[in-house]
């Protein structure tokens, strides 16, 4: 085979793909997220990152904000397709690669994580089902977080399959089954309620998800409404649990004239049910869990504003067993101040309170500073390069709550002892 032959044939083999996409109607888009940084701390080395945990919420809620409290490189690489249509019918593939690294160092090996892979068909009928939206596969379910603290409050994931936006006249009507089951490694839980599991497949759990969203409740104000039954689907002699949770949200675009939006919400959720709406595929037959939150997340956007930012305020209790509730308050603001369209400073203020059941309670403070270069003047515009100064502090009987790396997974002995401490850095942030 000649050496001009061989250079055709990838040449080749790429117009082929091209044409057979086009036979297929192949439409491709490529969304994602991404960030990354590096910097130092007060006690020298790698940026630090300051969390304390948190019951009743999770993200970075028990790093009270998230602007400079982000330790590791973590993206999110989504390809979708519309596949085309059927008398009205159309078709569209969702998929999304996950990764992230320590941000220890330059050569990081990385295992993604297949998020998304999930296709729907939407205008399924006539009447009722003219807008809605049949789906099937592994895929993020409706989620709903507040950005300030990347809190996920609602976070139903995992392969499943569902109907979507049946329209009832005074709101439409989803459901969804998630099923989810045991993990890639075993539980190291010590404690009775969570113990060690075995990876045989065996013990699983459904998630029955209904959605009614879109009541009309007031001029600019609407009211959603979810439910999630989890029922316990085990084999051979492994005990389940099953369990319940609720969601209420009002959510109000314009507040007070100054544009965005807020939602309200309260959530509560009973055994094998969380309260982001997913379920504890873990839960044995004798877990009793309890909990509840009620929050307050705020967006403001004047217009004719040099002024946005958002706003956090959240309190929250939860308990296993028969012992007391374990609680927590958080409230974390974010300001910006846009000097031009292009040059903003982001303030981010916050604190985060837990009172547990048994033991002391402890605090964490966070105040952040950050001078920004960003691609627009909104809140939302991204990318975003920022330079930050983080200062924390906290009380003994939070211990070292200094980390780095994905998830803080890098613990940071230096910081032992100490009630306070400052991190600083650059970072970029990106979503297309």
């Amino acid at each position: 085979m000649s050496r001009k032959f061989k250079l055709l044939l990838p040449v080749a083999a790429i117009t082929a793909a091209f044409a057979a996409q086009s036979a297929l109607a192949v439409t491709p888009e490529f969304h994602g997220y991404l960030r990354s940084g590096s910097g130092s701390n007060s006690q020298g080395g790698k940026e630090a990152c300051f969390r304390i945990g948190t019951p009743a919420f999770g993200g970075v809620t028990g790093g009270s904000g998230r602007l400079g409290n982000e330790c590791d490189t973590y993206g999110e690489l989504a390809f979708d397709a519309g596949l085309g249509d059927n008398n009205g019918i159309n078709f569209k593939l969702h998929t999304m690669v996950a990764f992230g690294t320590q941000q220890q160092g330059d050569w990081e090996q990385n295992t993604p994580s297949w998020r998304q892979a999930w296709v729907e068909a939407s205008n399924v009928g006539s009447g009722a089902l003219a807008n809605a939206t049949l789906w099937a596969g592994k895929r993020y379910y409706k989620r709903r977080d507040v950005h300030i603290t990347d809190f996920f409050w609602l976070a139903n994931t995992g392969p499943g399959a569902g109907i979507e936006n049946i329209d009832l006249g005074f709101g439409k009507l989803s459901y969804a089954l998630i099923r989810t089951g045991d993990q890639d490694w075993d539980q190291k839980g010590t404690d009775s309620y969570r113990p060690q599991v075995a990876k045989d497949g065996k013990k699983s759990i459904s998630g029955h998800d209904f959605r009614l969203e879109g009541i009309n409740a007031n001029p600019g104000g609407t009211l959603d409404f979810g439910f999630n039954y989890i029922a316990k689907n085990t084999a051979d002699g492994v005990s389940g649990k099953n369990g319940w949770g609720m969601t209420a949200v009002h959510n109000q675009n314009d507040m007070f004239g100054l544009g965005g939006f807020n939602n309200v919400v309260f959530q509560y959720a009973k055994d094998a049910a969380n309260l982001d709406g997913s379920g504890k595929w873990w839960a044995d037959s004798s877990l009793k869990y309890t909990g509840w939150r009620l929050f307050d997340h705020w967006v403001f956007e004047p217009k004719n504003s040099n002024w946005n930012g958002a706003l956090f305020v959240g309190y929250g209790r939860e308990k296993y067993g028969d012992a007391g509730y374990d609680r927590t308050f958080s409230v974390v603001a974010r300001p910006i101040y846009h000097f031009t369209d292009a040059y903003s400073l982001a303030v981010e203020a916050g604190t985060t309170r837990v009172s547990p059941n048994k033991g002391d309670s402890y605090y964490l403070n966070k105040l952040t500073i950050a001078p920004q270069l960003a691609v627009g003047k909104g809140f939302w515009a991204r990318p975003v390069l920022r330079a930050y100064a983080t200062f924390a502090s906290w009380d003994k009987a939070a211990g070292n709550p200094v980390c780095t790396g994905r998830d803080c997974g890098v613990g940071m002995s230096a910081f032992a002892g100490k009630t306070s401490g400052a991190s600083y850095g650059v970072q970029m942030e990106a979503w297309w």
